[in-house]
């Protein structure tokens, strides 16, 4: 499968991990089952656990446990250290989510900070990198005197401590100016799919008309696979032209192709088929029937019951 369908621009195929039900490499592509994995090696600056932000600044209460064991940190270089609190149905868990509540609304003030907040903190903000003052709303003369562009913020560099201007996440800079990230522009999706840049870093990748898949491996689809392309299967034979497309074809013995779909009989009686006394229907694909009528010897002359012979032609 991996000499037909490469993995995309800049993903390399991942060893051992053909799947065990793909049992031709070369040809059977749509076998059931049939997929291998990509990677893609990249250098990315990343949080710890328990830190959030370009900061990387630790969660409330505490790295090893934030948000006080009960609750889960947002945490991540996308994550905003606000904690979600776990299900609990107990008057002391109760107790404890409701104070740290009363305590994010009436205490928390911070503007471009990390508030001490919950049932041991104190009020007092922790100011991201660029701002001061109590409510960290106030920038430091050093950040407005680089004027950073839009999308962008005042970071101190972890090596230097010099204060530069750096791009949010799902940003780059070009020239100067941070530009929304843009994934399609990398040749993310399969060649049969079309990208749409939906945000900054973010994309959707969509199969074209008569493929099927994620976007990222889009494979033909074949509509004779399905309920005979809605071919007459008792007249037709479905053919496939390409992916979706089909058409339909009259088998053997059968012409006349209606609605594009199905097929009548074709006639096969000819005149020297039956004998001249004799009645000649087709019954099917070159097999007629004949049907000769003897009449009674007595008074009336009625008929008699006929005598029916198939004959394949």
């Amino acid at each position: 499968i991996s000499l037909l369908i490469p993995c995309p621009t800049g993903f390399k195929k991942t060893p051992n991990t053909v799947s065990q039900d793909c049992k031709s490499a070369t040809l059977q592509l749509a076998i059931k089952g049939c997929s291998f994995e990509c990677y893609k090696e990249i250098e990315a600056k990343r949080c710890c656990p328990g830190y959030w932000g370009q900061d990387c600044i630790e969660c409330p209460e505490h790295a090893s446990m934030p948000c006080n064991n009960n609750g889960v940190c947002s945490d991540g270089m996308g994550g905003n250290g606000t904690c979600s609190c776990k299900f609990c149905n107990t008057i002391h868990c109760l107790f404890l989510f409701l104070s740290s509540f009363h305590n994010f609304v009436l205490v928390c003030t911070c503007v471009h900070g990390l508030c001490n907040a919950g049932v041991r903190g104190d009020g007092i903000c922790t100011c991201f990198s660029g701002y001061k003052g109590p409510n960290c709303d106030q920038e430091l003369p050093e950040c407005a005197a680089l004027s950073c562009p839009e999308n962008s913020r005042c970071m101190e560099e972890a090596l230097t401590g010099k204060l530069v201007c750096r791009c949010k996440t799902g940003y780059q800079m070009s020239g100067t100016e941070c530009i929304s990230i843009n994934p399609c522009l990398q040749s993310i999706c399969h060649p049969h799919a079309t990208c749409v840049h939906t945000g900054p870093n973010k994309h959707l990748c969509t199969c074209a008309e008569g493929y099927s898949g994620d976007g990222r491996v889009c494979m033909g689809i074949d509509p004779c696979q399905t309920n005979h392309g809605g071919c007459s299967a008792l007249s037709t034979r479905c053919v496939y032209d390409g992916p979706g497309k089909f058409h339909c074809e009259c088998l053997a013995g059968f012409d006349n192709l209606e609605r594009g779909v199905s097929c009548s009989l074709k006639e096969a009686c000819k005149p020297d088929s039956c004998h001249k006394n004799a009645n000649c229907t087709t019954v099917a694909p070159e097999r007629v029937e004949s049907v000769i009528f003897y009449l009674s010897a007595e008074k009336h002359s009625s008929c008699m019951a006929p005598s029916r012979i198939i004959l394949a032609i």
